[in-house]
């Protein structure tokens, strides 16, 4: 009687031990669980908090905010804060900038260049919709879908590059200037939605056929080198053309599509 007493005992208190460490599992899972969804998403983080975790930053972030800091001439978090959040323009050029996650509270921004830099991901673009003229030329893009809601854009550089699909294009009906030279595009079917556009750069690309083209009858310029263009017929429509750039082409014979022959430059521009 006594050994089924005791047993009892014992059994009951595994189970209370059971019951005690699942509870502290799995109040610790929802801690962890908790603490992953915070540490992956820094959505409406200002440029602030940022600078104030620089020490805890991987590399690429904490440079950007280093730059940003000089840039507002000020290591005080706080003070740089409001200066950059006010800014509407901003030049970034040139600066080993890989990560611009920290940019992306700055929501009074209509004019940002970060041409020259070391950039793939553009995702925090998305949140600067006042966003009007943009660099991004000599980066490392491939995927522009983030650009979609920059609506309010009038001058895009997205040259040298790696873009293969310019679709998500087709939603910045505001462009009056666009440049996509030295990229992997050859299907241009986009571009037919805008018709804005005023200056057109395509050089070195894949482009076969420029039929899409044939509704920019605003384009005064526009610059086709080192494609595999072989008809340009299409060309005929856009009469307020000044200069075509065709250098480097299969295209036979050398007739100008437009008169006077003279706005045709056969000659292959060199890749910058």
């Amino acid at each position: 009687m006594k050994f089924m007493v005791m047993q009892k005992y014992v059994n009951l208190s595994r189970l209370v031990a059971v019951v005690a460490f699942s509870a502290i599992g799995l109040g610790s899972c929802g801690n962890i669980s908790s603490l992953s969804v915070a540490q992956t998403q820094p959505a409406n983080k200002t440029f602030g908090d940022w600078c104030r975790e620089k020490a805890s930053l991987n590399p690429e972030t904490k440079h950007t905010v280093e730059v940003m800091l000089r840039k507002s001439k000020t290591t005080d978090c706080d003070a740089a804060d409001r200066k950059l959040s006010s800014l509407t323009k901003l030049d970034l050029d040139n600066n080993d900038i890989s990560d611009i996650k920290p940019l992306q509270s700055l929501t009074k921004l209509t004019d940002l260049s970060l041409s020259r830099n070391d950039i793939s991901d553009i995702k925090p673009l998305q949140s600067l919709t006042k966003l009007t003229d943009l660099g991004l030329s000599r980066n490392e893009i491939s995927d522009i879908k983030s650009l979609e809601s920059l609506t309010e854009l009038t001058v895009l550089s997205l040259d040298n590059n790696q873009i293969s699909d310019i679709k998500p294009l087709q939603s910045l009906t505001k462009l009056n200037f666009l440049t996509l030279d030295n990229n992997q595009i050859s299907d241009i079917k986009p571009l037919q939605f805008l018709i804005e556009l005023d200056y057109l750069s395509l050089r070195y690309n894949q482009i076969r056929n420029i039929q899409p083209l044939q509704s920019l009858t605003k384009l005064n310029f526009i610059a086709l080198d080192n494609n595999q263009i072989s008809d340009i017929k299409p060309l005929q429509s856009l009469t307020k053309l000044t200069n075509i750039s065709l250098g480097g082409n299969p295209i036979a014979p050398k007739t100008c599509p437009l008169k006077p022959e003279s706005i045709c430059n056969w000659e292959l521009v060199p890749k910058s």
